[in-house]
């Protein structure tokens, strides 16, 4: 069973959806913001590693990471949901009792057949924005047919773009509707197929003290792009490879599938392991993601993907790369605006090291208060 796709609009000049022309703005600094909260910015990020580099950790660790993923990844989206859809919405479709309007008279059962539908709609409307930010082929829950209570708090998703980081978008979700605290679970129920449901319940772990958000001022820049002349997005994400009944995004430079994705949920994730296990953790993620290229990135193809690491890195919204000096005995990398530092690192140093013919490198990085972010690479 696949969801409809019929009221996610696309641009008619572009073909992108208009949700991404409408809510992110690429700046010409290297920073993709919400047009609403300018310091809350999006990236453009191959979704295949995401999981992969959260298991090395807790391979590394010895005990599970997932329940702080989750949870940040719920506060992100639960910010966005309520960014997105006025308290009224929110409150008035899909707050506490599910069932206020119930007997038997004709008045009550066409209210009743009304608040459904629309409860509905909205849920629809919601899950259109991930099939369109490319988080899978997302299907609401049998409840909306079999007459459930709360038949907004279940999904199926297929192929997801994260699991866990699924998982934290439904709860988050529904927590934003309801206006209160849920727990979630997630169970397979098919080849690349799960069913994750939410009810009401204290969260598994609590990080409230804990999560800290990187705010600094964004530095100028002068990145310029052929954009759309009705949506405004550049030119190269219109290349991207839309799939709205999958729920994926191809990207064109690479080939490899995306998503789209708010930098400080997994920010915040890797500064939680950071301040509980040190930043020996962050190694992990540069290990995975530096495997995770040279798997994936042909020799032959390395050479064009480097000349062209400037843009490709403003467009996915991760930074301006305003400095890249040496060559195969070594590399001085400098990234303003950075942001997922520690995957930036790991893609980095793949890349060396299958220009350099290198089975392994070293490697030197800081990133500073003010985003910036220095990396040495060397054989």
């Amino acid at each position: 069973m696949q969801g409809t796709v019929e009221e996610i609009d696309l641009c008619a000049a572009c073909g992108v959806p208009s949700l991404i022309g409408r809510e992110m703005r690429w700046e010409d600094n290297g920073v993709i913001a919400l047009a609403e909260s300018p310091y809350n910015r999006m990236v453009f990020f191959e979704s295949n590693v995401i999981d992969n580099i959260f298991a090395g950790m807790r391979e590394m660790l010895g005990r599970p990471v997932e329940p702080m993923v989750i949870e940040s990844r719920r506060r992100e989206t639960r910010r966005f949901i309520e960014r997105s859809f006025p308290f009224e919405v929110r409150n008035t479709l899909l707050i506490g009792d599910a069932g206020p309007l119930r007997g038997s008279s004709p008045f009550t059962k066409v209210m009743a057949g009304a608040l459904h539908r629309l409860r509905r709609e909205l849920s629809q409307r919601v899950v259109n924005v991930g099939k369109a930010f490319g988080y899978g082929d997302i299907v609401l829950g049998e409840g909306w047919e079999r007459g459930y209570e709360y038949p907004w708090r279940s999904f199926v998703v297929r192929h997801p773009y994260s699991l866990l980081l699924w998982m934290g978008d439904v709860l988050g979700t529904v927590e934003a509707f309801e206006g209160m605290d849920m727990r979630v679970e997630g169970r397979r129920i098919g080849d690349d197929r799960y069913l994750v449901e939410v009810q009401p319940g204290a969260h598994e772990l609590e990080l409230s003290g804990r999560l800290r958000r990187r705010r600094y001022e964004f530095k100028p820049g002068d990145i310029t792009y052929q954009r759309c002349p009705e949506c405004g997005v550049p030119v190269e994400i219109a290349r991207y490879r839309w799939d709205l009944r999958e729920g994926t995004i191809v990207a064109a430079d690479t080939s490899r599938r995306v998503a789209v994705l708010g930098s400080q949920a997994i920010d915040a994730v890797f500064g939680d392991l950071e301040e509980e296990f040190g930043p020996e953790i962050l190694e992990t993620a540069i290990e995975a993601q530096r495997r995770y290229v040279k798997s994936r990135v042909d020799r032959e193809a390395v050479s064009a993907i480097s000349s062209s690491l400037t843009a490709l890195t403003s467009l996915r919204g991760l930074g301006n790369v305003v400095r890249v000096e040496g060559g195969e005995e070594g590399v001085e990398i400098c990234i303003e605006n950075a942001c997922l530092p520690s995957m930036l690192v790991g893609m980095a140093k793949g890349l060396y090291e299958l220009l350099a013919g290198l089975e392994r490198s070293r490697h030197e990085w800081e990133y500073l208060p003010d985003g910036d972010l220095h990396v040495v690479l060397y054989a």
